[in-house]
């Protein structure tokens, strides 16, 4: 069969070489298989396994309608793609009842894999307003209200690159930062798990933000106000000269208020 061809063709080649820096980054992850026996979608690393769920999966999607050169590209263990942001990693997989497939996932390159992708702030003034920055976001192609946030540089620790992300972002300063935890934006696609602080600013300066970066503004609002927001979904603002609705719905945010209230610190 031609599409069976194809698949063994990419095997000897792609499992070879590609493969080679799929198990790399694994190796580096540092993160658990997982057993479809205790329910858990288990990660396949032995390479005559995957060799067999690939071609389970070329069938699966030839039967979806998909040609014979897409159901094998679609169908291919390894690294899908990478840049100097991301990694895309299709991983051959045991799904609970063990059922065989493939899956894929995001992850943020950094020097350590293993580490958190970046940190987030929720900054709060001596007023006790909190500060958001109104920013303009590629991947929604809207404005939002979110907290100041950003990736961890090199040999950072965590609370060094939210000092660096706030003074960036914003201009503020602040003296400490406590920890409210650690969350994850999305557990179906992205393997980044953020942690999120709390600063109580100290002082105001001018903020260095990025080439990369679209922050309009930074605005203060009372904890009521954000709340409000939320139930809402945006806040009003002054944007360009004019009152505008802009979108309230950082999941960062949401995090952080919540367990700075459990946690008795607003």
């Amino acid at each position: 069969m031609r599409w069976l061809i194809v698949l063994l063709c990419f095997q000897i080649g792609y499992a070879q070489e590609a493969l080679e820096s799929y198990f790399s980054y694994i190796e580096q992850l540092k993160q658990p298989e997982g057993s479809y026996l205790k329910g858990e979608i288990e990660v396949v690393l032995d390479l005559a396994k995957i060799a067999e769920i690939e071609q389970i999966q070329v069938k699966r999607l030839l039967k979806k309608g998909f040609s014979e050169s897409h159901a094998a590209e679609f169908s291919r263990v390894g690294v899908v793609s990478e840049d100097h942001y991301w990694i895309w990693l299709r991983d051959a997989v045991y799904f609970p009842k063990g059922v065989p497939g493939t899956y894929d996932r995001l992850i943020w390159k950094s020097p350590e894999l293993a580490r958190s992708a970046g940190v987030a702030v929720l900054p709060i003034l001596p007023s006790g307003k909190i500060v958001l920055n109104l920013n303009f976001r590629h991947a929604t192609r809207s404005w939002e209200l979110e907290l100041p946030r950003g990736a961890i540089q090199s040999g950072e620790t965590l609370e060094e690159a939210a000092h660096r992300e706030l003074k960036e972002e914003t201009g503020l300063e602040v003296a400490s930062v406590v920890c409210l935890g650690s969350m994850a934006p999305d557990t179906g696609a992205l393997s980044s798990v953020v942690p999120i602080y709390l600063g109580q600013v100290s002082s105001e300066g001018d903020s260095d933000q990025e080439y990369s970066e679209a922050i309009a503004d930074v605005i203060a609002f009372t904890v009521d106000e954000i709340k409000a927001g939320l139930l809402k979904g945006s806040l009003e603002v002054l944007l360009n000269g004019q009152k505008q609705q802009v979108p309230l719905r950082d999941s960062f945010l949401t995090f952080a208020l919540l367990q700075a209230e459990l946690r008795k610190i607003l």
